[in-house]
């Protein structure tokens, strides 16, 4: 029973050393969703991936996202340049990375900062983008405003997706937030935030394609 005791005490001193040397964890955005092969748009909606982290680690994390969308999506969305205008009679969605990775004692989302972008969306989102924006503010897993994330390692992964909607007299245009995180203990170390991470991101992968598939449905429903 001593060995076993010291053995789980030293895992335990070894999970916070890992956690002391870096605090930080970032994982690759893959979605392994299915091909939509039976949701075709044509024209196809305009689409760009941006990674707008500060640190952009991975460095290829917008080419692998917009390469998993492309097999999932094929010619349903055009890619473009994500700083390109959407011109008139077409419709774009932009997607911009915030977040991605995990952090060990600090949170990286603020309920306040999030909160307040659905808000926005919701009062931009009119017309038959209102329930859009609706459906995927509903299944958002963002932690409690109270949850301060110390001792914890902090998965969080954040994408605005940006909709513009240029086919009508008066233009629509809206960002919705696509959020969510999970915690895990440090029994792990390094693993833990793996875990956490991937976790986070695995949900906003689901809540992402849900919307793109929502605003694929959309456009296609419009159109003559």
């Amino acid at each position: 029973m001593k060995r076993v005791s010291c053995s789980v005490a030293t895992i335990f001193m070894v999970a916070i050393l890992l956690a002391g040397c870096a605090s930080e964890r970032v994982i690759s955005p893959n979605i392994s969703g299915s091909s939509r092969t039976g949701l075709i748009v044509s024209p196809a909606i305009l689409g760009a991936v941006y990674d707008g982290r500060a640190s952009q680690e991975p460095n290829d994390a917008a080419a692998i996202l917009q390469g998993d969308l492309s097999r999932i999506y094929g010619t349903s969305i055009e890619w473009t340049d994500y700083f390109a205008k959407t011109p008139a009679g077409r419709v774009s969605a932009r997607i911009r990375i915030v977040t991605l990775g995990s952090s060990f004692g600090n949170r990286l989302v603020s309920s306040v900062a999030f909160a307040n972008a659905v808000g926005s969306a919701q009062a931009s989102a009119t017309g038959p983008w209102g329930p859009v924006v609706g459906s995927v503010s509903s299944e958002q897993s963002v932690l409690a405003g109270s949850f301060s994330g110390e001792g914890w390692w902090n998965g969080a992964a954040w994408v605005d997706l940006e909709v513009q909607d240029n086919r009508g007299k008066k233009p629509v245009a809206f960002t919705v937030p696509i959020v969510a995180e999970h915690r895990e203990s440090n029994m792990w170390g390094y693993a833990s935030g793996d875990k956490a991470a991937k976790v986070a991101w695995d949900r906003v992968g689901i809540q992402l394609t849900r919307a793109l598939d929502a605003i694929a449905r959309t456009v296609r429903d419009q159109q003559p």
